[in-house]
């Protein structure tokens, strides 16, 4: 399977309904206006109309109303000039009607002066109750030449659970959420503020917002794109029309957990080649250390718990957050365990404590992987040297700072790295043109092949288009695999498997025999049953033991099932490129997907000569940067980002 869906759209205008249904404005105001901020200014186009949508763009504010309404000023300070759909650009009509969806569709949507929402769902924070929405907007990528839908997490939390400084509080836009009608609304006694208490913090620029009910999405963000496209395309049904852009690979390649597992075994050598991981408790309570001694450490690992310790040793750290020591009239000794000679991991001691407990015990296991593999790294930069993940050839990874302008380079040969910071005029003085920004929301890094008589470069762009699985085809095995945590196998269908397999000697016989002789009374065997059996999705009998059921029953024990279920999974796993566009994206591991996560992959865009493209991706087939995952970047670019941390403990 070589397709995948994306959130690039094609969107199409019927012109003629629109003109029988809307009027669209160019707003003007006067220079007095003009000079109040964004926020000012779309409240007071909003009092003098009430239209229904309201945005700003290219340099203008723009309105939607209905075609009966009246539209003019009592006041000389803004004026209208009413301007044709066909003369308007697809992007600013498209962004105008999902403004509208809040009022057409407010059972669904809300929205305000220069956003829209979907209201997914309320969540706790201990004693907190946040509510989390989706805010959704069009954008324009020039790479792809075509729309895409831009959709971001927005957190609404009550004050109390915003960690922030007073007066950043005081100064935030405040809104209430009235459990009686389902409304959200700024008011500024409200006591929410739009704060994500975890450890991702949506922003949102909203003025005045309200909706209603909230939509079961099973949780995914790909029910809500989908959601987000039905809703579209019911609610404006006569004037347009919108539907997903799919991609093509012109090169697939999966990855498995052996793969990883190589590249683990070379991560826990660089550990024991420095002396192996001492743990150090720098935190005020024990519980955390001491469990942290009860688990298995895949290297060889030491406990201190003091202030003496081996600063030559990769070293864990186990801390308190700043506060804690504050209110303990303590000072915070994280700063007194890093310097540039030492690799060192902190992990608050809540972070382990907070971990529950599994039936195998391994809880902690991919907590320890993390901070290994973390470790790992900081030793290797410490010395320069990749060690993991063999690179010798002669090229550096940039990346350029928005707030200095100063570029940030890792610089490799023969196996060693280096890392420099040079100002914004560096790569002018060595005749090396860096493409620059075309869109405001555009993240561009660099690969510069340094090997050649002349340096070559590949921009590496990010814009925040997705790829996502095929919503039909999710939802369906959803739907399934729900049915068989509540429906099992029944003991009458094992039976008769077994008598099928005559005398075989497969050791899923003995198995199934075990399972069933310690349950004689059960009529159903469930995933939790199979599993503790040791009946998986491997062998030939396993697999027609599984699949035999579900062509019978239509109940799913593996959503591998068959290799016929795969295909929604193609916007998940592995590496993907589309020649034609120069787009790749990067997923889990074959059969890693988590289904109540329902996440999806973002694409990037590669500009450059085909060989360094190329380049690029083959340096994406490395499985321990995300943690057992490939990366979404070539993985010098996570040494870059270590160094560039490393230079804070410089001085």
């Amino acid at each position: 399977m070589s397709r995948s869906l994306t959130t690039l759209v094609d969107l199409k205008f019927n012109y003629p309904a629109l003109n029988l249904r809307y009027l669209i404005y160019r707003v003007s105001l006067d220079k007095k206006n003009g000079k109040q901020d964004y926020a000012g200014q779309l409240s007071f186009i909003d009092r003098e109309v009430s239209p229904q949508a309201l945005i700003r763009h290219s340099g203008y504010y723009w309105i939607l109303v209905d075609i009966d309404k009246k539209v003019s000023s009592t006041s000389a300070k803004v004026s209208f000039e009413q301007v044709k759909f066909e003369d308007c650009d697809t992007l600013s009509l498209g962004r105008l009607l999902i403004r509208a969806l809040g009022k057409v569709a407010p059972d669904e949507f809300f929205s305000g002066l220069g956003e829209t929402y979907l209201f997914v769902e309320p969540d706790k924070f201990f004693e907190h109750i946040v509510y989390k929405c989706l805010k959704f907007d069009l954008m324009e990528s020039v790479r792809f030449d075509s729309l895409f839908i831009d959709m971001a997490g927005v957190t609404f939390s009550p004050i109390e659970a915003v960690y922030k400084a007073k007066y950043q509080i005081d100064k935030a836009p405040k809104f209430e959420f009235q459990n009686s009608t389902g409304l959200l609304r700024r008011n500024p006694k409200g006591n929410l503020m739009v704060y994500s208490p975890g450890n991702k913090k949506f922003t949102t620029y909203a003025i005045d917002i309200s909706g209603q009910k909230p939509i079961s999405l099973l949780k995914t963000k790909t029910g809500a794109i989908y959601q987000f496209v039905k809703l579209m395309n019911k609610h404006f049904c006569d004037v347009l029309e919108l539907k997903l852009k799919p991609i093509e690979a012109d090169w697939r390649e999966h990855y498995q957990k052996k793969d990883i597992e190589k590249v683990y075994r070379k991560i826990y050598d660089v550990i024991d080649l420095a002396g192996g991981c001492q743990v150090v408790n720098a935190s005020m309570h024990s519980n955390g250390f001491e469990r942290l001694k009860a688990e298995q450490c895949p290297v060889k690992v030491e406990f201190v718990d003091g202030d003496i310790f081996d600063k030559t040793k990769p070293t864990l750290v186990v801390l308190d957050p700043a506060k804690e020591y504050e209110g303990a009239g303590k000072v915070d000794p994280k700063q007194s365990y890093y310097s540039k000679d030492t690799a060192v991991q902190s992990v608050y001691n809540s972070t382990i404590i907070s971990q529950r407990p599994n039936k195998n015990g391994t809880e902690l296991q991919p907590l320890i992987d993390t901070w290994v593999k973390e470790l790992a790294i900081k030793q290797e930069c410490l010395h320069g040297q990749f060690s993991i993940q063999e690179f010798v050839e002669g090229y550096w990874f940039v990346e350029l700072d928005k707030k200095t302008f100063s570029y940030h380079v890792l610089k490799c040969e023969e196996g060693h790295f280096k890392y420099e910071e040079h100002d914004e005029y560096y790569f002018d003085e060595l005749n090396i043109v860096l493409p620059e920004k075309q869109r405001f929301f555009e993240t561009l890094q660099y690969v510069i092949d340094m090997s050649g008589d002349e340096p070559q470069v590949c921009t590496i762009v990010h814009e925040g288009i997705a790829v996502i699985p095929d919503a039909d085809k999710l939802f369906a095995v959803l739907e399934r695999l729900e049915r068989s945590d509540n429906q099992g196998m029944s003991r009458e269908y094992i039976d008769g498997y077994l008598s099928s397999l005559g005398r075989s000697d497969d050791p899923i016989v003995d198995k199934l025999l075990i399972m069933l002789e310690r349950a004689p009374f059960k009529t159903e065997f469930y995933k939790e049953d199979l599993k503790l059996a040791k009946i998986g999705y491997r062998s030939n009998a396993e697999k027609a033991l599984v699949n035999d059921y579900f062509d019978q029953t239509g109940i799913m024990f593996n959503y591998s099932l068959k290799g016929e279920h795969n295909e929604y999974l193609e916007a998940l796993t592995g590496h993907f490129y589309d020649a034609e566009h120069s787009a790749y994206f990067v997923g889990s591991e074959k059969g890693g997907f988590k289904f109540s996560r329902g996440q999806f992959n973002h694409i990037r865009y590669l500009e450059g000569p085909d060989c360094l493209k190329q380049k690029c991706l083959e340096l994406t087939k490395s499985y321990f940067i995300r943690n057992k995952l490939a990366t979404v970047r070539p993985f010098p670019f996570k040494y870059l980002a270590q160094c560039k941390d490393n230079q804070k403990w410089h001085s």
